[in-house]
């Protein structure tokens, strides 16, 4: 009997602590593009051009890679995942990346924002070694003043991961990416 209640402890914790967002789909291209799309400021007229492909390297890994231009007001390349969260108790994201010594960002955007340019977003550097990286959500920024301070967990509606902002070749790789 007391074993019937730990196993239910342990579902119930490893469950709900945390939730992996590149799952076993990364080893079927087809399901896994289903939930992750790649976009570009070519959306708006920017001349930023690259490309999200799946790798295997002993692991499979996600790359978003290609030549981010500030060009005819443009300046991004994205992967991105729709979110639909039950769990108010995530309190960031951990995640495993490797590039090529560049800055990058994870976007968020919520319910609460109106315009497409609104986010929440969270710098990190990609190094040439994989390393794990923790941002707790009170460690985003808002985009605009009019936008709310801060967010909740429920409210997330996408996540992507950004090369963003200058003139630069991008490329990161991930490997793993959970909201804690």
């Amino acid at each position: 009997m007391n074993f019937f209640f730990f196993s239910i402890f342990l579902l119930i914790n490893f469950s709900t602590d945390a939730m992996n967002l590149i799952d076993e789909k990364i080893t079927k291209p087809q399901d896994f593009f289903e939930d992750w799309e790649y976009i570009s400021d070519q959306v708006m007229g920017g001349l930023s051009v690259g490309k999200v492909e799946i790798l295997n390297d002993n692991k499979f890994f996600l790359r978003l890679s290609g030549d981010v231009s500030t060009k005819n007001n443009g300046g991004f390349i994205q992967v991105r995942k729709k979110l639909e969260l039950n769990d108010k108790s995530f309190t960031g994201i951990k995640i495993k990346v490797r590039g090529n010594s560049e800055n990058y960002f994870v976007h968020l955007r919520t319910s609460k924002l109106i315009f497409p340019w609104q986010f929440y977003s969270a710098k990190f550097k990609a190094g040439e070694s994989w390393s794990e990286i923790i941002i707790n959500f009170n460690e985003f920024s808002k985009s605009n003043f009019y936008q709310p301070a801060s967010f909740s967990p429920l409210d997330i509606e996408s996540i992507a991961f950004v090369a963003y902002g200058r003139d630069f070749n991008a490329r990161l790789e991930i490997e793993e990416a959970k909201l804690f």
